[in-house]
């Protein structure tokens, strides 16, 4: 009996230490748990940015903020000509992060030192000691269609169609810049293909900086200077306008210019000086000036426009264009050498023109003005012709050379009235008389100032003008 009760005492005892022992166990796990209440447990890594005996609150910003740094530690600028069109970072590429796509990371992270009872607890935290704990968020893919994107609105400002270069005013006016020229610009074409695959590339590789947008240039087909070839300075003329030259015929010799000035001749065509200049008439700006008609002086409405069709005949000539239609004065002007004169004349009965061709490949552009001459006090008349050029160091000169003096007779008009004299052996003059001429024309070429042609032109002929005397028709007794 006795030994029954010492075996009962026993199993108490023992009992009593088991519950003892597991309280001191239970005591040391809850003691050694508790300093992980509140935090994570040791060794656990997210993205590896170390949490350990983080709060929740502090494990949420070290991750978010070295995915920040992780975002945003890579950018390209893409630039093009010396432009900066974009800055591309990871974000535009659709790689980016919110605080919630990492919820469940640190949630799980949490849970293996936070779930079960006590000692299941402990031996999480002793297990994470010696075997670290380390996830990563899902890796996102670059988003190819936002560079297509991008890529798209460079290419549209940046590219561009080939531009030739062109002619697209004719200023007749401007002496010194007479055409507008439009100049070329190659064409420009974004190769996406290939700056997509490179940028893709910089991105996965995470290689930050500057790249130059690949492009393929289309050169013009017609430049500048190609459009300056058609437009050079074909010929020049001028002729002096005399310091007794009245006002109104300097007007219509102005006049006269102005319907010329600015005209463009095509390939072919072929310039009417009375078709372009028009009627001399008061109404088209035309004033009373002295003109040559049948050999005489006298006033007319328009007097002094031969002087613009001599000026422009002689542009002509040095311009080596076709010579359609073209007569002289009656006898020499002053303005200019003889032979190299071209009168005009325009009534509803009776017409003299002066027509020319253009026998170029390319349109002949004229420009005429009224100038100062070699002195304030003197006028001048000059017409220039643009177009192909006559050649590289080629110069044009024309040559008047009289080969012969018509010289002039007397001729002896009987007074048979006697209104001047009466006798046979008495005269009077009527009006002097004038030489003629013979007159030959030369076009001389030169180059790098040597004579290489000398070609004849024309030959013309100014017949005398016999001087006239009043003679009596009575014989003395």
């Amino acid at each position: 009996m006795r030994f029954l009760v010492y075996l009962v005492l026993i199993g108490i005892l023992a009992g009593l230490g088991y519950l003892g022992y597991r309280a001191i166990q239970h005591k040391k796990a809850q003691e050694a748990v508790a300093p992980y209440q509140n935090i994570y447990g040791d060794n656990i890594y997210i993205n590896d940015v170390n949490i350990s005996r983080m709060t929740p609150e502090q494990a949420l910003v070290a991750v978010t903020n070295r995915m920040h740094q992780s975002v945003h530690s890579w950018s390209l600028d893409l630039e093009l000509n010396g432009w900066k069109y974009f800055t591309l970072n990871y974000p535009s590429l659709g790689i980016n992060y919110s605080d919630e796509q990492f919820y469940p990371f640190l949630n799980q992270a949490w849970a293996l030192t936070h779930t079960g009872d006590v000692y299941q607890r402990l031996e999480s935290i002793n297990h994470l000691k010696e075997n670290p704990y380390k996830v990563y968020t899902t890796k996102q893919e670059l988003r190819d269609g936002n560079i297509d994107q991008v890529l798209e609105q460079i290419a549209a400002v940046a590219n561009r169609e080939v531009v030739n270069a062109e002619m697209i005013e004719f200023r007749p006016d401007d002496r010194q810049t007479p055409f507008l020229i439009r100049p070329e610009q190659p064409g420009v074409t974004v190769n996406v293909q290939e700056a997509k695959a490179t940028i893709l590339q910089m991105a996965a590789t995470g290689e930050s900086g500057t790249y130059q947008i690949p492009v393929t240039y289309t050169p013009p087909t017609i430049t500048v200077a190609d459009v300056k070839k058609n437009l050079a300075l074909r010929a020049e003329a001028t002729t002096g306008i005399a310091k007794d030259s009245t006002e109104n015929r300097t007007n219509n010799i102005r006049q006269s210019l102005s319907n010329i000035n600015g005209l463009i001749l095509k390939p072919g065509d072929v310039f009417s000086f009375n078709k372009v200049v028009g009627p001399r008439t008061i109404e088209n700006g035309y004033l009373e000036a002295v003109e040559y008609i049948s050999g005489n002086l006298e006033t007319g409405v328009g007097g002094g426009i031969c002087q613009t069709s001599t000026t422009l005949y002689q542009a002509a000539l040095l311009g080596d264009l076709g010579i359609v239609r073209r007569s002289i004065h009656s006898m020499p002007v002053n303005y200019t050498e003889k032979g190299l004169d071209a009168t005009v004349y325009l009534s509803r009965d009776h017409e003299i023109d002066f027509r020319f061709k253009n026998t170029t490949s390319s349109p002949i552009y004229i420009t005429a003005h009224v100038h100062k001459g070699t002195s304030s006090r003197n006028l001048a008349c000059t017409i220039r012709f643009y177009g192909e050029p006559i050649g590289e160091g080629i110069t044009r000169r024309l040559k008047s050379v009289v080969d012969q003096v018509l010289v002039a007779e007397d001729k002896m008009v009987p007074d048979r009235k006697q209104l001047y004299v009466t006798y046979k052996d008495e005269t009077q003059l009527i009006s002097k008389g004038r030489d003629g001429y013979v007159v030959s024309t030369f076009l001389q070429t030169y180059q790098g100032g040597k004579l290489i042609e000398e070609k004849l032109i024309s030959t013309d002929t100014y017949n005398p003008r016999p001087t006239e005397y009043w003679q009596g028709t009575l014989d003395r007794w």
